[in-house]
């Protein structure tokens, strides 16, 4: 492509490394072909992927993963499909870079369409989401606190925490707020990036050993509720500290969203006008 079409700015990279210079790569060039195992679009990874891709496009030997895949991405505007047998056929890049190249103008016409409303936030999800550290699920204080979120009239969810089960979560009825229960040995500060865009606060039993990383969740500013095993041992929970904690807790679901947690993390870069073969031109 380079050779053919001198003016386009074109090259390849594996997944793992435009990911970690994205802002880079972007900025330099105009067409980037990613490439990488299949297995990687997942739940956990999709509002990564729809920060920087455009275009999925699947091999031909995993076709049957397509529809998988397109219901993992359905929330955003990126166009997954299988890979052009024309264009995979020839096994020859020199030869199957000008039928490519037709079919991306295409697709980033196709994609134009999309509405940036498909972009998944909190916004749009009015349940409260909860993590639980330290806490035994079937002990007294987690009961205790299930029975008082009850008396409150709403309707508790309970699981264990998982990063993959906090993305995949699918309720067979209503609930207003969900109770993932986990340990600290479970959470990593590589991951807070996709559990902060999740979850909307932290319970957790009072321990010198867990400050280090309720340090991590205090950074993105998730509304935490502190624990005394001894006091609450046995003992109802106090109400009015519950809904003081749950009125913060919706605060912040209703005001935060992905789009924000990812501006959070990094300042955005300068807005700079890019332009496709003289055909398309937008501004990022």
């Amino acid at each position: 492509m380079n050779e053919i079409y001198p003016a386009l700015k074109v090259t390849s990279a594996h997944l793992d490394t435009v990911m970690s210079k994205e802002t880079t790569y972007r900025d330099k060039y105009d067409l980037i072909l990613v490439y990488g195992g299949v297995d990687v679009i997942s739940p956990e990874n999709a509002f990564e992927f729809n920060q920087f891709i455009d275009v999925i496009l699947i091999a031909p030997q995993v076709a049957y993963l397509l529809p998988l895949k397109q219901v993992v991405l359905k929330e955003y505007p990126i166009i997954v499909k299988l890979i052009d047998k024309k264009i995979f056929g020839t096994m020859a890049g020199a030869r199957a870079s000008s039928d490519l190249l037709d079919e991306l103008v295409d697709l980033d016409l196709e994609r134009s369409y999309l509405s940036a409303a498909m972009i998944e936030t909190k916004n749009a999800d009015k349940n409260i989401e909860l993590l639980l550290t330290g806490l035994d699920r079937k002990g007294d204080v987690a009961k205790q606190l299930v029975h008082s979120f009850e008396s409150m009239g709403l309707r508790v969810v309970q699981e264990k925490y998982g990063l993959e089960n906090l993305y995949q979560f699918q309720p067979q009825g209503d609930y207003d707020i969900r109770l993932l229960f986990g340990y600290n040995h479970m959470l990593s500060i590589e991951d807070m990036p996709k559990v902060s865009r999740r979850i909307d606060g932290l319970i957790y039993l009072e321990s010198p050993l867990e400050h280090p990383k309720i340090d991590w969740f205090q950074d993105y500013q998730i509304p935490l509720l502190k624990l005394n095993r001894q006091q609450h041992y046995g003992k109802p929970f106090d109400f009015s500290t519950i809904q003081a904690f749950l009125l913060t807790v919706a605060q912040r679901s209703e005001m935060i969203s992905e789009t924000y947690v990812a501006k959070f993390e990094a300042a955005p870069p300068e807005k700079q006008r890019h332009h496709f073969l003289g055909i398309l031109s937008w501004e990022v």
